[in-house]
């Protein structure tokens, strides 16, 4: 469980001033010929300026959500519900508990060929009273806002077969022979950009300075994004959350993200992660506008393009709702030192167990 304690601002103004699924494959690989990335609708609000003239989107925003980034099956052809009322009913049926994740199926055993995305060996989720619930208002059925149909694109065949290549591995890619062997945020090093909900922590901080853009996300990352119009670090350097440059369109942040690295490999049944399991983000470009449409409501499109692994763009929107009244706690991220025990020794078992019924 998270501990938390507050940041100071001031503190923050220091550091940012002292730096300079279940999808199928098809049968061409490469994107559709003529697939263009998502448009974003524009800004409909004017935000005031800051003292050096930049669009000023500074504030805490809060984008829980009970949407799931994929559509469910059961509301194919409905991009919206029609009333609130429709949302709450539906959301009583289960989407609560797995909002911020795609549809995944047989969740909660081993990975087999039938249903390689049952990888993530859930033992549960949190007692619900410890989780802050407030969700930002959204009457979608569906994160993705492109492809249309509020599904991910199909992977290319090379991708599909990487995707069940690392999935048969185990839990994040691997047999968990060691304690490097485990998910990023189990390690409590890195969540994933792009960021979905959380199940807990889910908001961001965004500051502003000169030639800068600092967000901090309420659980593990900060990302200190230039906008002085440097060109990307060299494409050796790889980084758990990629190399980020910004400029402003009108009043539109726009953050341009390459330089991922392939050990950031989606999925895991952690809250936050957009991304489908077995899919690793070494060829990602991704393309983020923080579009304002009110005083207090910030519209975030990401688009993701990869020709390797997907055939074609795809896009997410999420709302950030500035939230004037919430405070940014310092998340302690120090679950894993039981949690990775437990599983390098629950594997162990398993080995024993296989080796105990191959020797009789």
């Amino acid at each position: 469980m998270s501990h938390r304690c507050l940041i100071s601002a001031g503190a923050l103004a220091v550091v940012i001033a002292s730096v300079s699924l279940a999808v199928e494959p098809v049968a061409a690989q490469g994107q559709t010929a003529g697939a263009k990335p998502f448009a974003p609708p524009p800004a409909t609000y004017t935000p005031p300026r800051t003292p050096w003239g930049d669009p000023d989107l500074q504030g805490v925003y809060d984008y829980q959500n009970l949407i799931k980034i994929e559509r469910p099956p059961e509301l194919d052809g409905k991009p919206t519900f029609n009333t609130n009322v429709e949302l709450a009913e539906w959301a009583k049926v289960g989407a609560r508990g797995n909002a911020q994740s795609a549809d995944r199926c047989g969740e909660g055993t081993r990975a087999n060929e039938k249903c390689p995305e049952a990888q993530e060996r859930n033992v549960g989720s949190y007692n619900e009273f410890w989780n802050n619930r407030n969700y930002v208002k959204d009457n979608r059925t569906s994160l993705l806002v492109d492809p249309p149909d509020g599904r991910f694109p199909p992977l290319t065949p090379e991708a599909e077969k990487r995707r069940r290549e690392i999935i048969a591995q185990g839990y994040n890619g691997t047999k968990w022979a060691s304690w490097e062997d485990a998910h990023p945020l189990t390690r409590c090093i890195a969540s994933q950009t792009p960021n979905g909900p959380m199940a807990y922590n889910g908001a961001a901080y965004m500051m502003q300075t000169p030639g800068w853009v600092l967000i901090v996300r309420e659980r593990l990352d900060t990302r200190l994004i230039a906008l002085d119009g440097r060109a990307h670090i060299g494409q050796n350097i790889r980084q758990w959350n990629g190399d980020s440059v910004g400029h402003w369109e009108g009043h539109v942040l726009v953050v341009d993200t390459t330089n991922f690295t392939d050990r950031q490999r989606g999925g895991g049944g952690f809250s936050g992660v957009i991304v489908p399991a077995g899919i690793p983000f070494g060829n990602f470009h991704l393309t983020e506008r923080f579009v304002p449409v009110s005083a207090n409501r910030i519209h975030y499109y990401a688009t993701v393009e990869d020709p390797k692994t997907w055939t074609r763009p795809w896009t997410i929107m999420l709302p950030w709702e500035r939230d004037l009244g919430y405070q940014i706690f310092e998340y302690a991220c120090n679950e894993g030192n039981y949690s990775v025990g437990a599983a390098l020794h629950g594997e162990r078992v398993l080995e024993a167990e296989a080796a105990k019924k191959g020797n009789k």
